[in-house]
């Protein structure tokens, strides 16, 4: 087993010393009594000036993002998660799972991560009728992660993931990095480059409805913001009618009154909700972060999109991007994709929750290059251009190498065989507006035309099976008026085909994005552990009302599903 994390690992964390901002920052790891690394957790609201506004965040350890995390193949990562959040009136709710509520409550889930499934008590279960872990104010859970011998080395996460108040809790803050050191981390000419991290979140913002110098996200229970008119309701089941009310702010599954994006806890990005034009909200790009690289420079950088629920076309100005790994596992070589492609997709494309990790080579031009997000209108919302971070050129050239053959994620191979499937799943996104199911909240987000439900268990697979899944959004005559991304926890996928066209081979991923009258392929081999578990759009409003379903993965030779 190696080594388990130390101190000196910790501080090392990733380079972000030439960013003109702010640096992530590790955590403070103690000994377990077994030599292994222990993590505390501590979530709670913080007050901060974001672009001269007062805002209360939810933030993990007092930052936003939360607290870097770094371990390794073979350690035993333990995590204490504290919640010191005050108290939710949650009286009003009826008793429905897809309405928000109890947003005091918490848990959480390590996204990405090849480990025991965590989502419900106790740890691990396989009990279909198991509930899910809720931590409430004053409580706290310690999580065990045995993290096997042969992990992916790459850029995972980890935030919230009470059902009822994951969306809430990340889109003001509680969201933070994991990095899994490994085989890759050795390559020579990885080794030689600095390691950025680029950590992409939104933040929601109302008007406070009790401090008028103050934005904050804290719906009153039942409340919905309504993109189109900009104002408050909430659902009277005795009338059967959403009634306006004199409130500021309520849960939305659209826009916001004003939202940040941030990049490492810094602003770069305004969005300010526009009721005349309800699904095109005003941008204002702010001054984004700028790093420095010599020209022939290789720097490794490593980006999270952590948003709720903003798709990010990626593009780096005047430079190849050398990608070299997807949400956390990497490829067998480096892929190199020019800056500008006829497609208007840019470089890389990142759904809600996709992690991409890619080298660049400084241009031997000095001058200021921009990392771009592309506009794209695949969405509710209209998602306009924005400029995450600035690279400046400068200085006496270099000529760093770039790698040529990666080690292959060996969890992940060898490459599974057309001969192997077991099973063909479909599972199609889809809902209705105005809500028939959901009144509360006044949309429905569905998934095989199913809400969540706590206690049920629609798939089952059987550890070690091989199983192709179709990923389908079908038009507005479905419910697909917009694209989702789909993510599957504890294990991850092979991406086949888009709408019929083959991916390049050895391309695994844990969330892609399946757009309106699309239908993606994947295929998965169930290891691991056994245990129940989910998967879900990682559009976190659309996940916390309903798209989302239980699977259960059985033992191999077990008793079958009860």
């Amino acid at each position: 087993m190696p080594a388990p994390v130390s101190r000196r690992d910790l501080l090392k964390g990733v380079t972000v010393a030439a960013v003109s901002g702010v640096a992530l920052a590790p955590t403070e790891a103690r000994q377990a009594k077994d030599g292994g690394a222990f993590f505390e957790l501590r979530c709670g609201f913080k007050e901060v000036m974001l672009d001269g506004n007062k805002v209360r965040l939810r933030a993990y350890n007092g930052q936003v993002p939360g607290p870097l995390i770094t371990t390794r193949p073979g350690d035993t990562m333990r995590i204490r998660l504290k919640n010191d959040l005050p108290r939710y009136d949650s009286r009003g709710w009826n008793g429905d799972h897809n309405v928000p509520h109890k947003l005091d409550t918490t848990n959480l889930h390590v996204h990405g991560m090849d480990v025991i499934p965590h989502l419900f008590q106790p740890l691990g279960t396989s009990d279909p009728l198991a509930p899910m872990i809720g931590i409430g104010p004053g409580e706290h859970l310690d999580y065990t992660f045995e993290i096997p011998d042969d992990h992916p080395p790459g850029l995972y996460w980890y935030h919230p993931h009470h059902h009822g108040s994951t969306a809430v809790q990340v889109v003001t803050g509680m969201a933070g990095p994991i990095i899994v050191r490994g085989k890759i981390d050795e390559v020579p000419e990885i080794k030689a480059a600095r390691d950025i991290a680029l950590v992409i979140s939104d933040v929601g913002l109302f008007p406070s409805d009790t401090d008028s110098n103050l934005w904050t996200y804290e719906p009153k229970q039942n409340a919905i913001w309504q993109t189109f008119g900009g104002n408050v309701t909430i659902y009277n089941p005795k009338t059967g009618q959403a009634e306006p009310t004199k409130l500021k702010g309520g849960f939305t599954t659209g826009d916001y009154a004003l939202r940040y994006y941030l990049m490492n806890g810094e602003p770069f990005f305004k969005e300010v909700h526009d009721n005349a034009n309800p699904t095109s909200p005003t941008p204002n790009q702010l001054k984004p972060q700028r790093i420095r690289m010599r020209p022939g420079e290789v720097v490794r950088f490593r980006m999270l999109n952590g948003c709720s629920d903003n798709l990010m076309p990626i593009l780096v100005e005047g430079h190849d991007l050398h990608l070299i790994a997807l949400d956390g596992i990497n490829f067998d070589a480096v892929r190199t994709i020019p800056p500008y492609g006829a497609d208007g997709s840019g470089q890389v494309m990142l759904s809600p929750a996709n992690r991409a990790e890619f080298l660049i080579k400084g241009n031997s031009k000095p001058g200021i290059y921009r990392i771009l997000q592309l506009a794209q209108s695949q969405q509710f919302l209209a998602s306009p251009q924005k400029v995450i971070c600035e690279i400046e050129v400068a200085g006496t050239p270099m000529n760093m190498a770039l790698p040529t053959k990666l080690p292959p994620a060996a969890r992940y191979y060898p490459l599974i065989k057309p001969s192997e499937i077991k099973n063909i799943r479909t599972i199609e996104f889809g809902g209705a507006f105005p809500g028939v199911v959901n009144p509360y909240v006044g949309i429905d987000f569905l998934i095989n035309n199913m809400q969540y439900g706590e206690r049920a268990v629609p798939t089952v697979v059987t550890l070690g099976d091989t199983e192709e899944w179709h990923l389908v959004v079908e038009g507005a005559h479905h419910g697909g008026t917009e694209g989702h991304p789909f993510h599957i926890h504890e294990i991850s996928f092979e991406l086949i085909s888009i709408n019929g066209v083959l991916q390049p081979p050895g391309t695994f991923m844990d969330t892609i994005w399946v757009a309106k009258d699309t239908t993606v392929v994947v295929r998965m081999r169930f290891i691991g552990w056994p245990g129940k578990t989910v998967f879900h759009c990682h559009i976190l409003p659309h996940e916390d009302t309903g798209m989302m379903q239980n699977f259960l993965i059985l033992p191999a030779n077990g008793p079958g599903h009860h």
